[in-house]
């Protein structure tokens, strides 16, 4: 470092003046910034010490300038890094994006003080560890996490592909980015095509080489262990609200329900489901998930399933029922569906215990 300038920088800082902004930026770049310069441990010190007195009587535009010329420098002073990233992110975005000096520590910190802006800037990063990627993606914020996604820098838990492979569910904006990651495996992507639409499921047969009978029969065999696992009786939910009036193969179910033939109820509803009564006895009656998929794949209404679901377990007063936590439970899930998804489901049942 030039010990003229470094003087001219150390007479700025304690005149406690406000500096002229191109006496300040050439002075700056001559100290630190000039090729070929090297700042040695002691020389960033006092460089970083003299930044701190004059931060605030530094304009933006020589900070912005100074962070840009500082982001990609392996010399440069952690403190005065650490300064920079934590300033507003028209000047700090490219030390966020670029500095290898801060430590995965400091960008945590970062993401928690800041708004999403720079979360996003951390997001870009050649590389993001492990540690940070959880940070990015607890902003909870849609950018951030589809910019991480597209990062093939970033290193994702399993944990964490696992939460936003639920979460793509219902921000569509995460399926594609998903599916484009190499970190993503066929049980997650098994779990996506329940709810991706027909050009993603595409993606998912050709990426992992599987027929769609098999990627079929692979969600239903998903869905069945998530249900043997009791999965989804872990879940609290709020109530939800019914759908309107039941039409089509409902009337005739709920006919039968009201005159207590339930008998008559079963028959109707494994002639329009196409299971057999032994498979239907063993793996359809006695689950509310899978009778609810099955529910929704033959076009019931939500409150139609829900009465049906009343009968069979015996609860005679159906408005005592609704006040249960299982009726909270079931109306959330129902609704949740997608008649496409549980049609596709009750297809593989179909191979396995249809007549």
């Amino acid at each position: 470092m030039q010990t003229h300038h470094l003087e001219h920088l150390r007479d700025i800082a304690h005149a406690q003046i406000r500096p002229e902004k191109q006496d300040l930026l050439q002075t700056l770049s001559a100290a630190c910034l000039a090729p070929g310069t090297k700042l040695g441990p002691a020389e960033s010190a006092l460089l970083s010490d003299i930044f701190r007195q004059l931060i605030r009587d530094v304009e933006m535009p020589v900070r912005r300038a100074l962070a840009r010329q500082l982001s990609e420098r392996d010399d440069a002073p952690h403190d005065l890094i650490l300064m920079l990233a934590d300033d507003v992110i028209d000047v700090s975005f490219p030390v966020l994006a670029k500095s290898k000096i801060l430590e995965d520590g400091e960008l945590i910190g970062i993401v928690s003080r800041h708004a999403k802006q720079h979360a996003l800037a951390i997001s870009q990063r050649k590389t993001v560890s492990a540690a940070v990627s959880d940070a990015l993606v607890e902003t909870g914020s849609t950018d951030v996490m589809v910019s991480l996604l597209g990062n093939d820098g970033a290193k994702i838990r399993p944990r964490t592909m696992q939460n936003l492979v639920s979460r793509s569910k219902d921000i569509k904006e995460l399926q594609s980015p998903l599916l484009g990651r190499k970190d993503l495996n066929l049980d997650m992507a098994i779990r996506m095509a329940d709810w991706v639409g027909e050009s993603l499921r595409r993606l998912i047969l050709n990426r992992f080489d599987i027929s769609e009978g098999q990627l079929r029969a692979a969600v239903s065999d998903a869905v069945l262990e998530a249900i043997d696992d009791d999965i989804f009786g872990e879940m609290e939910w709020s109530p939800a609200v019914p759908e309107g009036p039941t039409e089509g193969p409902a009337v005739a179910l709920l006919d039968a329900l009201s005159h207590d033939n339930i008998a008559l109820f079963k028959r109707s509803f494994e002639a329009t489901t196409n299971l057999t009564s032994a498979w239907a006895e063993r793996s359809l009656y006695p689950s509310p998930e899978a009778l609810a998929i099955a529910s929704r794949a033959i076009g019931l209404d939500c409150e139609t399933y829900t009465r049906i679901l009343c009968h069979l377990h015996s609860s005679d007063i159906y408005s005592a029922f609704q006040k249960s936590p299982l009726y909270a439970r079931v109306v959330q899930y129902f609704s949740s569906l997608t008649e496409d998804s549980a049609s596709c489901v009750l297809e593989s049942w179909q191979e396995i215990g249809g007549k």
